[in-house]
């Protein structure tokens, strides 16, 4: 008899039926599972420490590009400082220190380790501590060791500090160590041109002259 004429159905048709059911079940658990999936990374994303400033990235100061977000960061930086670094009676900032970018990001990243130590979801005493007995009284002595000689008025024009940011030395030679490098290094290494010898010398007494600074 055909279906829906109120007589038993057809074996197959009965079997086919279960069948269906039995992929639709499925289907809805699966549905149920990639929503629960979807649900937890959400959380974890959510709950991930975030840089201080805004976003979730870890991000280095010396290799801003944004003017905003830089800034930003600065402001959130010096609003820490207020409140925490300074409140150990051994740290000091010299009055320079916005012109070091080395200390800049020296307490940048020390910022941010504070709030990943403090973090409400993935903070821990644990690592508070460290944060206590390692990462800060090392960062404090870096900067009072690098500011022991320095202060404002050496960064102005034909001070102590007024001199270029470093830069990489010998870059010219960049393509040919590279091409070297990438036909395996064979012996011997290319040898220095006499202009690169005169530049690697003007290095070496900029170094030395910095250094008596």
């Amino acid at each position: 008899m055909s279906p829906g004429s109120g007589g038993p159905e057809h074996p197959q048709l009965v079997a086919i039926s279960r069948k269906l059911e039995r992929t639709g079940r499925r289907v809805d658990e699966l549905s149920d599972l990639v929503h629960k999936l979807a649900a937890d990374i959400a959380h974890h994303l959510g709950s991930a420490s975030p840089a201080p400033g805004g976003g979730g990235e870890v991000r280095a100061w010396l290799l801003a590009e944004d003017t905003d977000r830089a800034e930003a960061d600065v402001a959130d930086l010096i609003s820490w400082l207020d409140r925490v670094y300074l409140a150990f009676p051994e740290a000091s900032l010299p009055t320079c220190w916005l012109w070091h970018p080395s200390m800049v990001e020296e307490l940048w990243w020390l910022r941010c380790a504070h709030a990943d130590a403090y973090h409400p979801q993935t903070g821990s005493w644990v690592r508070a501590g460290d944060w206590h007995d390692r990462l800060r009284p090392n960062v404090v002595r870096r900067i009072r060791k690098a500011a022991v000689a320095c202060e404002l008025s050496l960064h102005k024009p034909g001070g102590e500090q007024s001199h270029p940011s470093p830069r990489a030395p010998l870059t010219s030679a960049a393509a040919t160590l590279a091409a070297w490098a990438a036909a395996g290094r064979p012996s011997p290494v290319p040898e220095p041109t006499e202009a690169e010898l005169e530049q690697a010398e003007q290095v070496h007494r900029d170094n030395l002259n910095r250094s008596r600074r």
